[in-house]
């Protein structure tokens, strides 16, 4: 199917078939991760494959009993990378080389991201969490695509599901994306109907909306 399609497809599924997923599947969806965009390029993310029933169901446990977490054959967990997102500034390079950005921009960033350092209560993931949600959700339509089903599981004991991975303090979790063959294909659930959510630049007229 196109991306329109796949976007229009997608669904949370919650409940999965026991079937495999083939390696070869599981691959595709993990560099449709690797391949997403991210700030300077960074590519803060680490995704862990989790397969084994026993560690399927210690993650459901840490993620309060979500069932889906148990039952799907295959949990991608997503993790945000610090040190990865602090050669930022060394990869900035790529884009004045190109002709993007100028030195004196990179600069100014950079003064940008020392003041906000300084700010009380900047949390310094935030901004890797967010890169590493465009990578999860452009997994979850590469595997739609593939037919498999997915759902986003955010709601976890972040501590408890790194230390069930035994994860260094470089990297925390972000998300776990149980995967599989979907039992079935739920009806699409409601969404703000588009001129509530997109404007014209005067952001008085919602766009398509008839005058």
């Amino acid at each position: 199917m196109d991306t329109i399609e796949t976007i229009h497809h997608r669904r949370s599924i919650r409940n999965f078939k026991p079937d495999e997923v083939e390696s070869g599947l599981i691959t595709q969806v993990l560099e449709a991760g690797r391949l997403a965009p991210s700030s300077t390029n960074t590519q803060p993310w680490k995704f862990v494959v989790v397969r084994s029933a026993d560690a399927r169901e210690a993650l459901c446990e840490a993620a309060y009993g979500q069932k889906m977490i148990r039952q799907a054959p295959v949990v991608v967990v997503a993790l945000g990378d610090r040190k990865r997102f602090r050669k930022w500034l060394r990869r900035s390079k790529e884009l004045v080389d190109i002709g993007a950005v100028s030195d004196d921009v990179v600069n100014k960033v950079r003064e940008v991201y020392k003041d906000r350092a300084k700010m009380s209560g900047e949390d310094p993931d935030r901004k890797i969490t967010a890169n590493c949600m465009i990578a999860i959700d452009h997994m979850t339509l590469a595997a739609t695509s593939l037919g498999l089903g997915t759902c986003w599981v955010m709601l976890m004991k972040v501590d408890e599901v790194a230390r069930l991975l035994r994860l260094p303090d470089s990297v925390y979790p972000v998300a776990l994306m149980p995967m599989g063959y979907a039992i079935d294909h739920p009806s699409p659930r409601p969404r703000y109907p588009l001129d509530e959510v997109a404007f014209d630049e005067d952001l008085e007229h919602g766009w398509g909306r008839e005058e």
